[in-house]
């Protein structure tokens, strides 16, 4: 029997636009507790809410995972997205996308520091009106 995923969302949008038609907040929001950050760019860290959440993740014992959208919705430079990433894993947090997978093979733990998002198949995004 699976145990149900123990999750903190990180929820963002950079734009007016997208917090209307395309990754809007509500699309993104499951269960658990949730970081949201309206209007706030993934380019740094100066984020209260994504800070609040690295502090909770790397607290002992951490009680969830964080789950996201997409991995550009956590962070957008890959190489700090692999060291936030680390830094949860560390803690025994796992993040993950529900919309782009990463597997456990040799291939899968490169790929996000290649830049390479993996999960999303050819015209299956979201598209928003011109």
């Amino acid at each position: 029997m699976a145990l149900p995923l123990r999750a903190a969302l990180d929820l963002r949008v950079s734009t007016a636009r997208q917090a209307q038609h395309d990754v809007s907040i509500p699309d993104q929001r499951r269960q658990g507790e949730t970081y949201v950050e309206p209007g706030a760019s993934a380019t740094n860290d100066h984020r209260p809410e994504f800070q609040r959440m690295i502090e909770a993740g790397t607290a002992k014992p951490a009680s969830f995972d964080v789950v996201v959208h997409s991995f550009s919705r956590f962070f957008r430079d890959h190489f700090v997205l692999e060291f936030y990433a680390g830094k949860l894993a560390k803690n025994g947090v796992k993040l993950v996308s529900i919309t782009q997978e990463l597997g456990d093979d040799p291939m899968h733990v490169m790929m996000p520091s290649t830049g390479i998002q993996t999960g999303s198949p050819i015209g299956v995004e979201k598209k928003t009106p011109s």
